[in-house]
């Protein structure tokens, strides 16, 4: 076999309290991945809709980065071709970025017979996302080769762990970031009560997950102090929409991944309307893109 194409959904990183250790993935939006090898010795990038001038440059694309890290550390000599098919919006929280690194190594994977564990391959995916954030975490590569939500047990070494999800409505504003990352404003000074609060949280988190009580894990996602209050002040009104969504009966509401875009957990009865109010609320940003009306999906990366 020399050539695969794969389906990758959107994740949205950073869940709550969980900077960095929690993800989760998305029944839609998706992108394709054609990826293809070849003896050129060469790696290439191709991208089709490329309508937001997303880097072909191998080094400035996290595809193209993760795929240089695989052929360093395995000493592969091979060519491969790389065929992004964009359908959703990149730089705004979506997990795009993890998105196509999951896909490279994924299929590179499957082509070169390679039989890397779960693990090793996230390990992989995770050097590309330097290309776009400058650092090489792995909650969303993670979410979107596994699917279902992401708890990152250990960076050193990479050690993930996937839990299953219910069927839980979701609807996202996509909001493109208004700069490349915000991950250099963020501070971890945030105090000891706050920080007992952050890891309370993430407990919840995790037990609201095993019990499947998503009014609990709507609370526990609601609140964070590492890097909410940095994003959510470079949108505005964020706060009083936030306020708004929770009110009109949603589990839970956040920041989605790197920001800008802001995701909220709904009852299936509240989904239309919480839409139309992040519709009318965010459509006036001249960064929104568009409002997703979705559900998490325990599926990850799959061959089409």
């Amino acid at each position: 076999m020399r050539s695969i194409k794969v389906r990758v959904p959107a994740t949205s990183a950073n869940v709550g309290p969980g900077y960095d250790i929690f993800a989760l993935a998305l029944k839609e939006p998706f992108d394709e991945f054609e990826i293809s090898t070849n003896d050129s010795g060469k790696i290439t990038i191709d991208i089709e809709n490329n309508i937001q001038n997303i880097p072909t440059e191998v080094k400035d694309n996290s595809a193209g980065l993760a795929a240089l890290e695989l052929f360093a550390k395995k000493n592969i000599g091979k060519g491969v071709k790389i065929k992004i098919i964009k359908r959703m919006n990149s730089g705004g929280g979506l997990g795009t970025t993890g998105a196509s690194a999951a896909a490279t190594i994924f299929g590179l994977n499957k082509l070169l017979n390679l039989n890397l564990s779960k693990n090793e391959m996230i390990d992989f995916a995770r050097k590309g996302e330097v290309a776009s954030g400058g650092s090489p975490h792995a909650d969303n590569v993670a979410a979107a080769l596994l699917g279902g939500f992401i708890l990152v047990k250990s960076y050193n070494p990479i050690d993930v762990l996937n839990l299953e999800l219910p069927d839980i409505p979701v609807v996202l504003a996509a909001i493109r970031k208004s700069q490349r990352t915000t991950r250099g404003f963020i501070t971890y000074e945030i105090g000891q009560e706050k920080l007992k609060e952050q890891m309370a949280r993430c407990s919840r988190v995790i037990h609201a997950i095993h019990t499947k009580d998503m009014v609990e894990f709507g609370k526990a996602i609601s609140l964070d102090f590492i890097h909410e209050p940095v994003r959510g002040a470079a949108i505005p009104d964020y706060w009083d929409i936030k306020r708004k969504i929770i009110n009109m009966g949603a589990y839970g509401c956040t920041i989605s991944g790197g920001g800008s875009s802001v995701i909220a957990f709904t009852p299936a009865g509240k989904q239309d309307d919480i839409a139309d109010l992040m519709e009318k609320r965010f459509s006036s940003n001249p960064n929104f893109t568009k409002v997703y009306k979705t559900f998490t999906s325990n599926k990850g990366v799959q061959i089409v």
